[in-house]
């Protein structure tokens, strides 16, 4: 399924949220793209609508509620459980894994799992060539220019340490619905 492809329907200004965003999640390993029956990891997603409360405290606190729904405005968070479900050691650098930002959404600049030493985060703004910050793009003088994080349309992360057998990591990224 190509990322154009993906799009989330509105209805009466809420944008539905459905499992079947998991089917858009794009694992390749070894520069190979499995068939999900053939893939040696495994990817749940999970999908929360994000409200700052008032803690017993008195300070702001985050709340985790799973999102059928999400209003325009409201912040959503994805959260892409990886597991290497196989029974052999996926070596550094052959694990990545994309989430695309949807339509009618916005990319939250700095909510992503960012670079580490185990993992390496990049972003797009046309689906095909992707970069640490900054990003370039092409402007409307058709010069290079540096892309906003609203820009963004897919995160992508690689494993850079060997993914061991039952080994598992959280990758995750926030948007605001439009």
């Amino acid at each position: 399924m190509s990322l154009n492809s993906f799009v989330m329907p509105c209805c009466r200004q809420y944008l539905r949220f459905s499992l079947r965003l998991l089917m858009i999640t794009v694992l390749t390993i070894c520069g190979i793209t499995y068939a999900q029956d053939d893939n040696p990891v495994s990817v749940d997603l999970e999908i929360y609508v994000v409200s700052e409360v008032t803690g017993s405290s008195g300070a702001l606190e985050e709340r985790f509620s799973e999102a059928s729904t999400a209003r325009p405005g409201q912040t959503v968070e994805y959260r892409l459980v990886v597991q290497n479900i196989d029974d052999t050691t996926l070596p550094a650098g052959t694990v990545v894994v994309t989430g695309p930002i949807p339509a009618e959404t916005t990319f939250l600049a700095g909510s992503a799992t960012p670079s580490s030493g185990r993992v390496l985060t990049e972003f797009s703004v046309d689906t095909t060539s992707f970069s640490e910050p900054p990003v370039l793009m092409v402007g409307a003088d058709g010069q290079q220019v540096v892309a906003e994080p609203s820009d963004y349309n897919v995160v992508r992360w690689t494993l850079l340490e060997p993914f061991e057998p039952g080994a598992q990591d959280t990758l995750v990224y926030r948007v605001t619905v439009d």
